[in-house]
């Protein structure tokens, strides 16, 4: 979870890290973001679900203006995916910007304010997802025409 914040001024103090600051804020990611982990927990051994979420908490705590998500819940289970989705949400209410890139027709028309289809490296079409089907989207990106 420090990947990103080691360097700053909480977390270091020249080339020495401080340790007891990193836990901290690594502890209290862990409940906000609700990892089934312990500070101290090698990444490695975390499932799926768990190890996007502390992706999600290493991004988030770096208050970004903008967060690219590129296919975030693939792998996951239900409950995970709902996870993920709600702090999404609550980022783009927050004023966040993020550019959600996904296969997963659903995730897209669940998540979107707008969407907009590429094929082959070229923008083909932008549809209003409270409007759009699964198959018009569909079609789009096996670069069908618009109907």
């Amino acid at each position: 979870m420090a990947l990103k914040s080691y360097r700053g001024r909480d977390h270091s103090r020249g080339p020495f890290l401080r340790r007891a600051s990193i836990r901290r804020k690594a502890e209290e990611l862990i409940r906000r973001y609700d990892v089934r982990a312990t500070a101290t927990t090698v990444a490695r051994q975390l499932s799926g679900g768990n190890l996007q979420k502390v992706v999600l908490a290493r991004e988030f705590s770096g208050d970004p203006k903008v967060l690219v998500a590129a296919s975030p819940t693939r792998g996951l289970d239900v409950a995970a995916i709902e996870t993920v989705h709600g702090h999404l949400r609550d980022a783009a209410a927050g004023g966040m910007a993020i550019l959600l890139i996904s296969e997963d027709l659903d995730e897209i028309l669940a998540l979107a304010d707008r969407v907009v289809v590429m094929f082959e490296g070229a923008i083909v079409g932008e549809v209003d997802p409270k409007g759009a089907t699964v198959n018009e989207i569909g079609l789009l990106m096996a670069g069908g025409a618009r109907t």
